[in-house]
C-alpha cells in the first residue's frame, strides 16, 4: 500500500478546525471563569505592606468574582521566588502577582533572570502607591536633608543608613543620594524593617530609609523625625515634609503595589480582572483603609502599570553602574 502525502488544501482545512475548537474552547473557558479558587501569590512574609494590601484586595475580589481568593505567601529573593512560581504555571488567570516594586529593584540587581521582567508579565493594575522616608532620631544634629548630605561629604564613611537588605530599593535609594550628590553614606544591611528600627532607635544606624507604611506610624508616634520623601503625595501630617527632589535634582520615587500575571490571560479573563480590581482600588472604603497605612490607592491601566516598572528599571539600573554595584 502506497501512503500518500495529504493535500495542501486538506491539511489547511483540518487547520481551520483545530483553530476554531481551540479558540471556541478558550472563549467557553474566559467566559465561565472562575469555576475554581484564584490565588494571590505573595512573596512577602505575612504582615507587611505587600501582605495586608494582598488580602484587602483579595476579599473585594472574591465578591466581586463570586468564587474564593486565597492569598499564598512564598517570601524570598525579594519577590523573585513568587513571581517564578507564577511564570511556571498556566497564565489562565487563576494564578495572579501581588507584585511591588521590590520587582523593579530585583529585575535590575539581577545579572540574568529566566522571563523577562516586563513583556513576560500580564499588568493587571496598581493598587497602591507610597514615598520613601529618609528620617533621623528626634535628637539628632541633623535638621534637613541638605545637612545631612553636607556631613556625609565632610566626613564619608561616618554616617551610616539601614537598608531592608542588600540590592533592596531602601539600599539603592541610599545609593542614588551617594551617586548624585558625592555623598558617602554608610549602607548598613538588615533582614527586615523591625530588626533595623531597634538598632535605628538605640543609636547603632543613624538614618532611616524605609517606606511610607512602616515611617509614618514612626513618625506619627515621635520616634522619628522626617528629613525628606520621594514623592509629593503624602499624608497630611507630613505635608511640611521636604520633598527629596527640590533638595537632590531628580530624586523622586514611589514606591507600589500591584496586581499581575503571567502574560497570556485570556483577554476576557485580564479585562474582567481589570475592570475588578480598578473599582475595588477606587472604592472609598479601599481608599480610607490605605489612607490609614500612609499609602495612596492608585489604579492604573495596563500599560501605564508596566511603563512605570520599565522605566524604574532604567533608573535603578543607572545607580548601580554609578555606583559599582555588583549584580547578583
Amino acid at each position: 500500500m502506497t501512503w500518500r502525502c495529504p493535500s495542501r488544501r486538506w491539511i489547511g482545512s483540518v487547520a481551520a478546525v483545530l483553530a476554531t475548537v481551540l479558540s471556541t474552547a478558550g472563549g467557553q473557558a474566559a467566559d465561565e471563569y472562575p469555576n475554581k479558587p484564584v490565588r494571590i501569590v505573595v512573596g512577602f512574609a505575612p504582615g507587611g505592606s505587600s501582605d495586608t494590601a494582598a488580602r484587602l484586595v483579595g476579599e473585594r475580589l472574591s465578591r466581586r468574582l463570586g468564587q474564593t481568593v486565597v492569598v499564598e505567601n512564598k517570601p524570598g529573593a525579594g519577590g523573585m521566588l513568587a513571581t517564578t512560581q507564577v511564570m511556571n504555571e498556566p497564565a489562565d488567570g487563576y494564578s495572579l502577582l501581588l507584585l511591588a516594586s521590590a520587582h523593579s529593584v530585583a529585575a535590575a540587581m539581577r545579572a540574568r533572570l529566566p522571563f523577562d521582567p516586563v513583556a513576560d508579565l500580564e499588568w493587571i493594575s496598581t493598587v497602591s502607591t507610597y514615598g520613601m522616608v529618609v528620617g533621623v532620631r528626634p535628637a539628632s544634629p541633623y535638621n534637613s536633608l541638605d545637612e545631612l548630605i553636607a556631613a556625609a561629604k565632610a566626613k564619608p564613611g561616618s554616617i551610616s543608613f539601614y537598608s531592608v537588605g542588600f540590592g533592596t530599593g531602601h539600599h539603592l535609594l541610599g545609593e542614588w543620594i551617594n551617586a548624585a550628590t558625592g555623598a558617602s553614606l554608610l549602607h548598613v544591611p538588615y533582614r527586615g524593617s523591625t530588626p533595623a528600627l531597634t538598632d535605628f532607635l538605640g543609636g547603632r544606624v543613624d538614618v532611616m530609609i524605609d517606606t511610607m507604611t512602616f515611617a509614618y506610624p514612626q513618625t506619627l508616634a515621635g520616634t522619628v523625625r522626617p528629613l525628606a520623601v520621594t514623592t509629593r503625595e503624602v499624608p497630611a501630617e507630613m505635608r511640611d515634609v521636604a520633598f527629596s527632589g527640590n533638595v537632590v535634582p531628580g530624586l523622586e520615587y514611589e514606591s507600589w503595589l500591584g496586581i499581575a500575571g503571567r502574560k497570556g490571560i485570556p483577554p476576557k479573563v485580564a479585562d474582567r480582572l481589570r475592570q475588578d480590581v480598578v473599582a475595588i482600588v477606587k472604592s472609598e472604603e479601599f481608599q480610607k483603609e490605605m489612607r490609614a497605612l500612609g499609602a495612596n490607592a492608585t489604579p492604573s491601566t495596563a500599560s501605564e502599570f508596566a511603563g512605570r516598572v520599565r522605566r524604574e528599571i532604567a533608573e535603578f539600573n543607572k545607580v548601580i553602574d554609578a555606583r559599582g554595584i555588583e549584580r547578583q
